[in-house]
């Protein structure tokens, strides 16, 4: 028998090239909307009723609608027709629907539009997601103080693993403070330490060479490199849609997965079996004896493998799993037996 409390609409705290890639979305059956219709639909929601009662007289801000659209189009997000209606791109489909923002969408746009199909590697994947506004948000250690030899060093990094140039620029785009463009490279190359399933310790003591961290760092490196997991598959999609023919699925799952667990590439396939059932140190003992593969664990003995496993006599039986999964997978792609003529 309580009051109730007052319903208010969180419609008008989004950005409006989010409120109009939603309108436009849901226009699709109708064959898109004009400047004015989206003007329209966004002045009839609940949430421009509720200010106007606030604000007597209160109307969307036309200009800025107008700059929204132009920005849209302009990053393939839509397109007008002749007819003056605008109708979504599947790259907007994908803003609109996704659980990514729009403005994320567009700077991995700006990131990965200039590049050659060859330039996007996994470096420059990984560099994409950290142009994100939900990257932008996880907390990562940094020296403020340091304003030349932390930032040379993590640029150096990723121009070493060969990012491309116009990839690195992008970092310097959409800055919220000082020091952002810095934050993102270093994150970067956070992720890259993460997936060559280098000890910790290791990552750490890289990490904070520069100050700027006295508790440690593996908490926000794991915060960073699981975030950056979240965002890959659209990243990868935003990839294959500016680059018509090009599938990044493949390559974008495998990164997932060593992000996820922090794994270097060896270990990708026994890590997609076993999981978090088995811990880093598991994976990285695994690779450091050579038995991330099935021909070596089938010739490896029980005690080698558990030495490597902490003696458990679970991790045992699941990497033994492994091995006979995939021998099975490779017997079942024996030769194709061609069909014979037919005999009546």
């Amino acid at each position: 028998m309580a009051q109730p409390e007052d319903l208010v609409s969180r419609f008008l705290g989004a950005d409006v090239r989010t409120l109009i890639m939603r309108v436009l979305v849901t226009a699709q059956g109708v064959g898109g909307m004009t400047g004015d219709e989206v003007v329209q639909f966004l002045e009839s929601s609940f949430g421009a009723f509720q200010e106007g009662q606030r604000a007597d007289g209160w109307k969307w801000n036309g200009p800025q609608l107008n700059e929204a659209l132009r920005e849209l189009a302009s990053h393939r997000m839509i397109e007008q027709g002749t007819d003056g209606r605008y109708v979504v791109t599947p790259l907007g489909r994908l803003a609109g629907q996704g659980a990514i923002e729009v403005e994320s969408v567009m700077r991995v746009v700006d990131c990965l539009s200039g590049l050659q199909t060859e330039d996007i590697t996994d470096p420059v994947l990984l560099v994409a997601a950290q142009v994100t506004t939900e990257l932008d948000a996880v907390l990562f250690p940094i020296n403020k103080r340091s304003t030349q030899k932390e930032p040379q060093a993590w640029l150096g990094e990723l121009q070493r693993q060969r990012v491309a140039s116009g990839a690195l620029r992008s970092m310097q785009r959409h800055v919220i403070e000082q020091h952002t463009a810095t934050l993102r490279a270093k994150k970067a190359v956070a992720c890259l330490y993460y997936v060559t399933g280098t000890e910790m310790n290791e990552i750490e003591r890289v990490m904070t060479q520069f100050g700027g961290s006295f508790d440690g760092a593996a908490g926000p490196i794991r915060s960073v490199a699981s975030r950056t997991a979240d965002m890959l598959p659209v990243i990868a999609r935003v990839g294959e849609l500016l680059r018509p023919g090009l599938d990044l699925s493949s390559r974008a799952s495998r990164l997932t997965v060593r992000l996820e667990y922090g794994v270097g590439a060896d270990a990708v396939d026994i890590a997609r079996l076993a999981g978090r059932d088995f811990g880093r140190g598991d994976y990285r003992r695994l690779s450091a004896a050579g038995l991330t593969n099935a021909a070596a664990i089938e010739t490896a003995s029980d005690d080698l493998i558990l030495e490597q496993v902490e003696d458990d006599a679970d991790k045992l039986r699941v990497v033994r799993l492994f091995a006979e999964t995939v021998r099975l997978r490779e017997r079942d792609k024996g030769p194709i037996v061609s069909l014979q003529p037919y005999q009546s």
